[in-house]
């Protein structure tokens, strides 16, 4: 393949019109432009010795020394601040807040990974050690005496804010913390016998989840090494009767050509199928298991606290206390196989019947229902349910 004569009498034509001077500026150009190009570095700026040794040891370090002991400040209550004066400021004896500050802003800011983030707040930090290191003057000291303030503050309100919230969720953990009702889990083949609870531990809850489900993938595993099994021994059959085919005139087999010898296969699959039995043995040995006589004592105990705290409910109702209990008893109504044969005024009867007052209407109301109970023996009439029920004027005559 030829070489275009035109093209390379036009190339060097070009190169001889431009000057010496030309393509030295054009090196210097490209030089220039060079330097301008954004490199992106392998490691990222957080990890280079050269941010993280001044940082530490240059920045942190100072602005620490400038202030009060980390010892002294926390026997400081943090209720009861130093008061004093702009003119008295000494960032080694009033910076207590100013300490924390610091502290606690480098620990936050500890994950930025902006390089321009990053900039702005040690150009504050470099800004605030350069306040703090210079000779206190009454505008230095006005400005960081104001801040301290402020920052006393804003402790205040993050700390008790903290307290409202551990107190909150104190809170939240007791109303769902986990409560003997007194019967009893029988034992499966996912869990031993336990305590019956109301808000069950959820670690409980997972654990009887991931047997049932750890249980289905055995039984599937186990149906499929049986099938891998079966087509083994069908293969060694077939294998078996090939050797027949293959006897030669002499009687002898060509190992060479037929070589059906078990090869392991067989044994790993049995192995398997073994630890699965296991797995299955040890599940019918957690359904047999029985509760031992410190939780049956657990359980009975809990049956008696919870008789307590419903005999004290009661006499809270009794005493005119609107408890959960009473709430949830007014808002019942019956049986949907009852309710259908009910007229309006049996409605409103059976409404009024549910209301926690024993006098007045609702007093007479239940008077009633209670004398029409066939269910109400003659002894039971004379209880002493009626007894401390407020009487009308028309019972007392």
């Amino acid at each position: 393949m030829g070489l275009n004569p035109t093209s390379s009498t036009s190339g060097l034509a070009v190169a001889q019109l431009l000057s010496t001077a030309s393509i030295q500026h054009r090196a210097y150009l490209s030089k220039e432009f060079t330097k301008l190009r954004r490199v992106r570095p392998r490691v990222p700026f957080f990890k280079l010795v050269a941010h993280r040794l001044p940082t530490l040891w240059g920045l942190y370090r100072d602005l620490i020394r400038c202030l009060p002991d980390i010892r002294e400040s926390k026997k400081e209550s943090k209720w009861r601040w130093k008061d004093f004066r702009d003119e008295e400021w000494a960032s080694r004896e009033h910076g207590t807040a100013l300490l924390w500050h610091v502290r606690r802003s480098f620990r936050q800011q500890r994950s930025l990974t902006s390089p321009q983030k990053c900039k702005e707040c040690l150009l504050f930090w470099y800004k605030l050690l350069e306040h703090l290191q210079s000779p206190v003057s009454n505008r230095f000291a006005s400005k960081l005496s104001r801040y301290e303030r402020i920052l006393r503050a804003r402790r205040e309100k993050i700390e008790m804010q903290q307290v409202y919230e551990k107190e909150l969720e104190w809170i939240k953990k007791m109303k769902n913390r986990p409560i003997l009702t007194g019967g009893y889990l029988r034992p499966t083949i996912n869990n031993r016998p336990l305590p019956r609870m109301k808000n069950q531990p959820i670690h409980i809850t997972m654990m009887i989840r991931n047997r049932i489900k750890a249980r289905a993938k055995r039984m599937e595993r186990q149906t499929q090494l049986i099938g891998w099994l079966e087509d083994a021994k069908a293969e060694r059959v077939f294998e078996a009767g090939l050797r027949k085919e293959a006897l030669d005139e002499n009687g002898m087999v060509d190992l060479r050509e037929l070589d059906f010898e078990d090869g392991g296969y067989q044994t790993a699959i049995r192995d398997s199928l073994r630890s699965i039995s296991e797995s299955f043995e040890l599940d019918r040995q957690r359904a047999s298991s029985r509760f031992t006589p410190e939780m049956i004592g657990l359980i009975k105990n809990a049956r008696k606290v919870k008789l307590a705290n419903k005999t004290r409910e009661r006499q809270r109702e009794l005493r005119g206390e609107i408890t959960n209990r009473a709430l949830k008893r007014m808002r019942q109504g019956p049986p949907a196989h009852i309710l259908t044969k009910m007229s309006e005024e049996e409605k409103r009867l059976d409404k009024v019947a549910r209301e926690v007052s024993r006098g007045g209407y609702s007093g007479s109301i239940k008077r009633q229902r209670r004398k029409k109970d066939r269910r109400r023996t003659k002894e039971l009439g004379a209880s002493n349910l009626d007894e401390n029920e407020p009487k009308s004027a028309a019972d007392v005559e």
